[in-house]
């Protein structure tokens, strides 16, 4: 199913990016994703018009965010290009009248102006009345671009609207999953391929922590869920909102064990992401910023003389972090963290982005080379994200 979002905006001033995202995650987050946005600026009568011709051809929903300082009639143009007129509908007046009130001003019953056919959808805190229209094969709705109007009419009013019209109540799926784009879409291009029912999906990604968000009918629902594990396995850490430094408390949780970090170049961000959990005391023992080669030789019981042969950032450094964690016998598991975050690599000749993780419980440890890419803060937090999931997939398989 595809949707898309029409937007405007004065030629005088920039977008709004974070109100445009809030509108995007406002619908994505209840399983209609936007494929297509147009921008158009407040005069553009005839490009309006061009573009609601041109989706009602091409897309299964058209939504139009509405600016109080267009200068032309939106609602009349919406109204002759489907063939209806405007009224003045009673529930809206009621709207438009109790709005009036609470704000202590007289708002114009043009507002609460809609087509015939259309179904109102109420605007409880503005003044502008929305509604939504459509045939069998296209919806089109129009809402307040007020962005805490536009959630909540979305939430309480548009997507149950679109839901009851696909004759079933989607059910939002939620998957968390740490690996590579490729698989990740060609699993997406899977499920929508097994699916009986029309499905939405959604996909967002922040330093390589994904979230994948599917709405789908209930009889797809387990269809879906059997898809995207056998496909994408272990690298799905949880079937619910959550993130990966929550996750892995919960896992130290159920199996009652102990965590210990050394980092370096993550500057404590890794054992951060576990305490901010509430109960974290008692299965955090200690996290330790080794950053200098005297931290890591004093606080981590490593040779000094290894360090400068094998290198500050190398996979035995790596090795010998969390080794020197495990070996005081309070920790169960242990993650250390060395690397170059940049915008310089000092001394050596290694790229910015190289880094080690190691990970290790009493059965052994295991060190990963990482080479990493972006700014000093992408790479940084991308390496903590990497070393938490690294650890839940120890967790998880023993």
């Amino acid at each position: 199913m595809k949707t898309a979002l029409i937007l405007f905006k004065s030629s005088l001033a920039p977008l709004d990016a974070k109100h445009l995202d809030g509108v995007m995650q406002s619908l994505s987050q209840n399983g209609f994703p936007v494929s297509t946005v147009k921008i158009l600026s407040l005069s553009d009568d005839f490009g309006f018009k061009a573009s609601v011709k041109e989706f009602k051809d091409t897309v299964d929903n058209l939504i139009i965010a509405y600016h109080p300082q267009v200068d032309f009639d939106v609602k009349k143009i919406i109204a002759d290009l489907t063939d209806t007129t405007l009224i003045e509908n009673e529930n809206a007046v009621h709207f438009v009248k109790a709005v009036s009130n609470a704000h202590g001003r007289e708002y114009p019953l043009s507002n609460a102006l809609i087509p015939m056919e259309a179904t109102l959808i109420p605007n409880e805190t503005g003044a502008f009345q929305g509604f939504v229209l459509d045939d069998n094969e296209f919806t089109l709705a129009l809402l307040s671009n007020e962005q805490n109007e536009f959630s909540e009419a979305c939430e309480k009013y548009l997507v149950p609207y679109c839901q009851s019209k696909l004759k079933s109540k989607n059910k939002i799926l939620i998957f968390k999953y740490f690996g590579g784009e490729t698989p990740l879409k060609n699993t997406i291009d899977k499920v929508i391929e097994q699916a009986k029912n029309q499905v939405q999906t959604s996909l967002e990604c922040e330093n390589g922590d994904w979230t994948i968000r599917i709405a789908c009918s209930e009889e797809d629902e387990k269809v879906i869920a059997r898809t995207i594990i056998s496909e994408l396995k272990e690298d799905v850490y949880a079937e619910c909102q959550t993130d990966l430094g929550e996750r892995l408390f919960d896992l130290l949780r159920l199996r009652k064990l102990k965590l210990a970090t050394a980092e370096s170049f993550t500057g404590g961000r890794v054992v951060s992401s576990v305490i901010k959990n509430p109960g974290a005391s008692s299965f955090v023992h200690e996290g330790i910023v080794a950053y200098s080669n005297q931290s890591k030789a004093h606080r981590l019981n490593i040779n000094e003389a290894d360090i400068l042969k094998d290198g500050a950032v190398s996979s035995m450094t790596a090795y010998r972090m969390a080794a020197g964690l495990l070996k005081t016998g309070k920790a169960d598991i242990a993650i250390s963290t060395t690397g170059f975050a940049g915008p310089k690599t000092q001394d050596s000749t290694e790229p910015v982005g190289l880094c080690f993780i190691g990970i290790g419980m009493m059965d052994g440890v295991h060190t990963y080379r990482l080479n990493l890419h972006g700014s000093r803060e992408e790479i940084t937090e991308t390496a903590k994200n990497t070393a938490l999931f690294l650890a839940i997939k120890k967790l998880k398989s023993k």
